[in-house]
């Protein structure tokens, strides 16, 4: 039987997962949303191509199409993930920039080629991944967000 924080961590897993693999091919995954709402314990937001409700204000998000989102848990354990259609330009800097304007600490930085790349902001609520993929279509911006635990 899980317990409500492996329950968490289980519902963040599948939130990486999906969302990376919607990242890269931009595709929608309704189809999985019985599958995830199972293993999440039925705590699940697919907002489809909208950020869900509840995505925490302070955390900046480039403009641009939503693709997919997506939260999981309820209360002060709900993550978000989004993955946003950024353009033909890497919009890397730019987010960068965004999270130290409002505030963030930058935790960790891996550059791609061509602009894509990964980084890793917190603050005292937030921790948030952000993955910049190039496609044939431009860039996409995927963010994963979860709270600070105690």
């Amino acid at each position: 039987m899980f317990t409500a924080r492996r329950r968490v961590n289980v519902a963040i897993a599948i939130l990486l997962t999906i969302g990376g693999a919607v990242s890269l091919s931009a595709c929608s995954v309704n189809p999985l949303e019985a599958i995830v709402e199972k293993a999440s314990g039925g705590a699940i937001d697919v907002g489809g191509k909208s950020i869900p409700d509840g995505f925490p204000s302070e955390v900046p998000v480039i403009a641009g199409d939503v693709i997919f989102g997506i939260s999981v848990a309820d209360g002060e354990n709900r993550s978000f993930n989004v993955t946003i259609a950024a353009g033909a330009e890497s919009p890397l800097d730019f987010i960068e920039t965004q999270f130290t304007d409002a505030g963030y600490e930058s935790q960790a930085q891996a550059s791609g080629s061509e602009g894509a790349g990964t980084v890793i902001f917190s603050n005292d609520l937030w921790n948030a991944v952000v993955v910049v993929a190039q496609s044939d279509d431009g860039y996409t911006a995927n963010y994963t967000v979860t709270p600070i635990g105690e």
